[in-house]
């Protein structure tokens, strides 16, 4: 993929504010190929103790065009001449990107989704991007889409869970500590999103991984299970499945949450599970989530099948599938949904991490496998040379993924991803590909 860097002049993206799209407002076009708008990962230094974060990138795709369109350009709302453009950019290969230094800056939420339900459909936030010749053949913007699968039912509903293109967050809950003071080094290792659960929801996220922790120094027992990237705390859990529980009442969107890992104070040094530990999570995820629980006993989990249709769920008003990554634990509380199959590459190199998946998905899911569900998580893994070493960070490796992310997955992953799992989310068009392959999917029923 070809890689273009244009220095253009700091725009603060908060004076621009939020372009809300109507429902009959076109907010994607093109006449050959595909534009969309991404936000870069790492920070990008523009001058001695100054850091631009959430740059803006523009990305094209003209791979089937006869005639790739000669430049792309920035704009704050849907771009109609190039005389409005904030800043243009010569597109010099049929596939690539370009990397502003203007700022997505506070990236409120449009549509009256900042911190409560909004309108329906998808809005767009204040990027635009735009492509062509003298004229503009294409544009997209950056968007939300907090009720995708509401929006697009009477396509995708027929669909069964484990053929749906689902996207997600993998260790989801790490975005912002709500500890003790971080530093910077452990900050590099530790965080892999940068936008609250409520923020996920409303970009479309419907699969979290959560790492779930249980600290028993905590008087109160809620206030015991934390989320962690592995042994380090990061935030409360109890919080956030109130953001879920929210966003399940206004919405008819189906989620999928996975409890994929316990790392602390959830199983004796034997490896045996500590019971009312367990047992205290599983009454907290009822008590907070208990009336949208889809019970896996009531819907058919059997090995080789790809479980419910989304219509399913939504008739019976169960909404939440929860995984739970113990066996054991399943066996005694049969409402809960099987281990979720985690392709995991374990590796630090993106060569290797797709040459895994790309393996991995074309055999999934495996016959034997009790849950609809996989999850392909794409992303490398740090060894603990570069974690001593403070050798790059996670914002550094989801940038060197997460491009080929979203190519993978209009390509060699189209008819077979089911939940793709990324770090930074923001950094990949996995949201709206995945919309558009489970609309596709459906129409071949």
């Amino acid at each position: 993929m070809a890689v273009s860097w244009y220095a253009v002049a700091f725009l603060a993206a908060s004076a621009l504010g939020a372009s809300i799209a109507p429902s009959n407002y076109v907010l994607e076009k093109s006449a050959c190929g595909r534009v969309w708008v991404t936000i870069h990962s790492p920070a990008i230094r523009i001058s001695v103790g100054r850091n631009l974060l959430d740059a803006i990138e523009l990305n094209w795709d003209f791979s089937t065009c006869s005639n790739t369109p000669m430049q792309i350009g920035l704009f704050n709302g849907r771009p109609l001449s190039w005389n409005n453009a904030l800043t243009t950019f010569p597109v010099n290969s049929a596939v690539g990107f370009v990397i502003t230094n203007i700022s997505l800056g506070d990236g409120n939420l449009p549509g009256g989704w900042q911190s409560s339900s909004g309108l329906k459909g998808p809005h767009c936030l204040w990027p635009w991007v735009g492509a062509g010749n003298s004229f503009i053949q294409s544009f997209n913007c950056l968007k939300i889409q907090p009720t995708w699968m509401e929006d697009n039912a009477s396509q995708i509903n027929k669909l069964r869970i484990g053929d749906l293109a689902i996207p997600g967050t993998h260790n989801a809950g790490a975005w912002r500590f709500d500890t003790e003071v971080s530093t910077v080094e452990r900050d590099s290792f530790v965080l892999c999103q940068d936008r609250s659960i409520w923020a996920q929801l409303v970009y479309g996220i419907r699969y979290f991984d959560f790492r779930i922790a249980y600290y028993d120094f905590y008087s109160r027992e809620e206030d015991r299970y934390w989320l962690n990237h592995n042994l380090i705390r990061v935030r409360p859990l109890v919080p956030l499945l109130r953001e879920i529980r929210a966003f399940l009442d206004s919405t008819r969107e189906v989620i999928f949450l996975d409890a994929h890992h316990f790392p602390v104070g959830f199983y004796h040094q034997n490896g045996a599970p500590i019971q009312h530990v367990h047992r205290g999570l599983i009454n907290m995820i009822q008590r907070e989530l208990g009336p949208h629980i889809a019970s896996a006993i009531q819907f058919a989990t059997n090995p080789g099948t790809r479980g419910p249709t989304l219509q399913a769920l939504l008739n019976a008003n169960r909404r939440l599938l929860f995984s739970y990554v113990d066996n054991s634990i399943v066996a005694g509380n049969r409402w809960l949904w099987p281990i979720l199959p985690h392709l995991w590459a374990n590796t630090n190199s993106p060569t290797e991490l797709f040459r895994f998946l790309d393996t991995m998905i074309d055999r999934s899911p495996l016959p034997t496998a009790r849950s609809p569900l996989f999850s392909a998580m794409a992303q490398t893994t740090p060894t603990v040379l570069d974690i001593l070493l403070v050798r790059g960070s996670l914002r550094e490796n989801a940038d060197a993924v997460n491009r080929n992310v979203t190519a993978r997955l209009k390509t060699r992953w189209r008819n077979n991803a089911n939940i793709v799992s990324t770090d930074f989310f923001l950094g990949s068009d996995v949201t709206d590909v995945s919309i558009a392959l489970s609309v596709e999917r459906s129409n071949r029923l």
